[in-house]
């Protein structure tokens, strides 16, 4: 349950630089004009990017779906609050997580999630014994189950998780000629999106795409 819970987060953190690689598929366009959809020209012209939740939830039916981690899905909330489920063996799973920090540029691409609360639906013993046992802490009794990832380095530090994805992203946003641009300075949530505060306004995106 470890791998696919942490798994799952992952896809979070990534959605954007997956989104963005030039080798999405065609069936992936709806995905795209969802999120295209929830711009706004005040957003654009100060460089936020909005990813609706829908969005995200759309990508897990499509992506993250396995065997052992049916049905995922995501409720973001404000202060850079999110609260993922999933079904489980063991129940349905409950995640309240927090993004700490999320950032990219030229020279490194690295995000923080701290775990704030584990939750198994139904099953309020477990619940309550998931409180004292941290994330980190099961990565040390039975190894990190994200090691042999290539597209990423992933360690953990008690319920945080801090990841290096800057692999990843040099397969995917650095190949494009939009991609190598953009830079994240930060993310912030509110009810039901994401948002990435970018040096991408749409003049900058405009003169790429016209090639000036």
């Amino acid at each position: 349950m470890l791998k696919k819970t942490i798994c799952i987060l992952l896809i979070l953190l990534f959605t954007l630089p997956v989104i963005a690689s030039p080798t999405l598929e065609e069936s992936s366009g709806a995905l795209l004009q969802t999120i295209w959809k929830t711009q706004t020209i005040d957003g654009l012209n100060g460089g936020i990017w909005v990813i609706p939740e829908d969005a995200i939830n759309q990508y897990f039916a499509a992506h993250a779906n396995s065997n052992k981690a049916k049905n995922p899905t995501l409720k973001l909330l404000g202060d850079n609050k999110m609260v993922v489920t999933f079904d489980s063996s063991l129940g349905r799973v409950g995640l309240t997580c927090e993004i700490k920090q999320f950032v990219h540029n030229q020279a490194e691409s690295y995000a923080e999630v701290y775990i704030r609360k584990k939750e198994v639906a139904n099953k309020p013993i477990l619940t309550w014994m998931l409180k004292f046992i941290s994330i980190g802490a099961i990565a040390d009794l039975y190894g990190n189950p994200l090691k042999d990832v290539k597209q990423f380095d992933a360690r953990f530090d008690g319920n945080t998780l801090k990841v290096n994805f800057r692999p990843l992203v040099e397969k995917s946003l650095l190949s494009s000629n939009i991609g190598n641009k953009v830079e994240i300075s930060r993310i912030t949530t509110r009810e039901g999106a994401l948002e990435l505060h970018t040096n991408m306004k749409a003049t900058d995106l405009l003169g790429i795409i016209m090639g000036i």
